[in-house]
């Protein structure tokens, strides 16, 4: 599709472009719930509760510490090498025939169904391992639909639009993966605390592939497949592998003549190896380290939802003032700030009665020590000998002075108490104690200085608990998430051979892929060599360095250089 005059906007193209343009962002809206729903708000927290009540906070393979949000690390490099591998090949194949929307069509009925069997994990003997098992081949299906979905967003516009459709893309992905996440937050809101809410919280997972699979019928029923420029007749399995083998070494010997793209890829390569890996383990960083609870990440990805819609097109209106690339960099500031944002969150020491996780007050008539609040041990590994001895408080029940006392002073001296508590009146009037390992404990990591610096200056000052910090930072990273993603996407468009989009855009998906994998195995390596905080911030420095080599990438000789690329294919 060719629109030679640049002051072309998307509302003078013909009706039946519009609706190919409507379609294909409608993807965006449904494959975002897998995304957002999924992989950042409900899915790893859930993972985290039910890999603790199994294998207590942290587990040894092979003397290496693994934490949940380590695993889940784990099972998102390995799912998205799989796709890095494969959609290369795949990509080169799609080239030479039209299967761009099969191969769409297949990893999106895969991603929806497996996401949907994520489901029965209760009901098998390692429900953690089910889970674990089932997001890892649904994100198989999410990372290797969206090499396809891009690789067709050059075909449906021109190229001073890209910038433009990209945006709206991510800004109906963002809405309609905040309507549903609304119904979710509403729904496990009703039902927490009740015996329904682990039912509730299982069925808002499945809901997330019905919704993905339901709505990706749109974008396939109304999205042309694009045209083949150079098509392979009478292709089977064999003959496509020879030809994909074939033509990757091809491209892989001829892709330093497009010098632009290659140093493009590499800067791709790096920073979106930062922003990837903080999208995926998030949620397991928050329930982890900071103990944000389930509905309020899920509060926060909501309020992500709502602000990356309106943020992705103002990106879109500032790379129109001042060109793609100034407006990806003020982007990739931007993530800077929220990866230290992110590790300089600190929960604050309780105070009051009402923080504090185990919460007595006197009663004078039985002599004993009433429960007013007490944290639920059932399913956790007891980290004290007064919780391997006693287990679970019930709350308006009661425990004896000695009791207390008992439970006061193990969580005092015990190295490994994650708990705290608070005593009114009585004989014990006023003691009050924060366990080793409780979320505020900080001071033993190597940058734990940062989140006490800004405890100190700015949170305790200012009444902040973690999870208003959390909202905070939410806000910060929907400014810049739609943005930087629908630019870094456009960028690529603009600076590529539109009649080689499937095999560059499997590079590009590799490239997307390959950080996924990447990132996240450098954060279990930082978390089991050091601690969490460590492991985000190692990320900021790849950002960094991805960042400053955007300097380097010529748009306008790129651009140049894929135009005549086209022109040859096309004769």
């Amino acid at each position: 599709m060719k629109v030679i005059n640049p002051k072309v906007r998307l509302r003078d193209l013909s009706p039946q472009q519009r609706r190919v343009i409507r379609g294909w962002c409608m993807y965006d809206w449904a494959n975002s719930a897998f995304s957002t729903s999924g992989t950042a708000a409900i899915f790893p927290v859930y993972f985290v509760v039910i890999f603790k009540a199994a294998m207590g906070d942290n587990t040894d393979f092979f003397g290496f510490s693994m934490t949940g949000s380590s695993i889940w690390s784990l099972g998102v490099a390995l799912s998205t090498a799989i796709v890095a591998v494969s959609s290369p090949v795949l990509g080169v194949i799609a080239d030479r025939a039209a299967i761009k929307k099969t191969l769409l069509w297949i990893y999106t009925i895969a991603g929806s169904a497996f996401t949907v069997l994520a489901f029965f994990s209760v009901y098998t003997s390692q429900p953690w391992i089910w889970l674990a098992l089932s997001f890892g081949l649904a994100n198989i299906g999410f990372s290797g639909s969206l090499v396809f979905y891009n690789s067709i967003l050059p075909h449906i516009a021109p190229k001073h639009l890209l910038d433009d459709v990209s945006s709206r893309g991510f800004a109906y992905g963002y809405i309609g993966a905040g309507l549903l996440l609304a119904i979710h937050l509403a729904a496990i809101f009703v039902f927490s605390g009740t015996e329904l809410e682990d039912f509730i919280t299982r069925l808002c997972i499945a809901t997330v592939g019905f919704w993905w699979f339901g709505f990706a019928i749109w974008t396939l029923k109304t999205v042309p497949e694009p045209p083949i420029f150079n098509p392979v007749p009478g292709l089977n399995i064999s003959s496509a592998l020879r030809l994909a083998i074939k033509e990757l070494g091809k491209t892989l010997r001829g892709i330093t003549k497009f010098k632009t793209l290659l140093i493009y890829l590499v800067a791709y390569l790096l920073f979106n190896d930062g922003i990837q890996t903080v999208l995926a383990i998030a949620g397991a960083y928050g329930a982890d380290t900071l103990g944000i609870t389930l509905i309020f990440n899920m509060m926060t990805i909501l309020i992500i939802q709502f602000i990356a819609a309106p943020g992705a097109m103002l990106f879109s209106r500032l790379a129109s003032w001042v060109r793609t690339k100034p407006a990806l960099i003020v982007g990739m500031i931007g993530w800077c700030v929220v990866v230290l944002f992110g590790v300089g969150i600190a929960p604050l020491v309780p105070s009051s009665q009402n923080e504090f996780d185990y919460q007595f007050k006197f009663d004078q008539p039985t002599n004993s020590y009433l429960v007013i609040a007490a944290p639920n041990l059932s399913g956790s590994e007891p980290d004290t000998m007064w919780e391997q001895n006693h287990g679970d408080l019930q709350e308006a029940g009661s425990i004896s002075v000695n009791q207390t006392r008992i439970l006061f002073t193990e969580i005092r001296e015990s190295a490994t108490a994650r708990f705290s508590v608070s005593i009114v009146e009585g004989p014990l009037a006023g003691q009050t104690s924060v366990g080793a390992k409780h979320v505020s404990s900080m001071g033993e990591g190597p940058l734990d200085w940062w989140p006490l610096t800004l405890r100190t200056v700015f949170w305790e000052p200012l009444g902040l608990s973690s999870s208003f910090q959390w909202l905070i930072l939410g806000a910060l990273l929907g400014v810049v998430m739609g943005g930087s993603q629908a630019l870094s996407r456009s960028l690529f468009a603009q600076i590529m051979p539109e009649t080689r989009s499937g095999e560059f855009f499997s590079f590009f998906g590799f490239m997307s892929r390959a950080s996924t994998v990447i990132g996240p195995t450098l954060y279990i390596l930082f978390t089991g060599l050091f601690d969490t905080r460590v492991a985000i911030s190692s990320l900021l420095v790849i950002i960094v360095v991805g960042t400053v080599m955007l300097r380097w990438v010529d748009v306008d000789a790129g651009s140049r250089l894929a135009d005549l690329e086209d022109q040859r294919n096309r004769a």
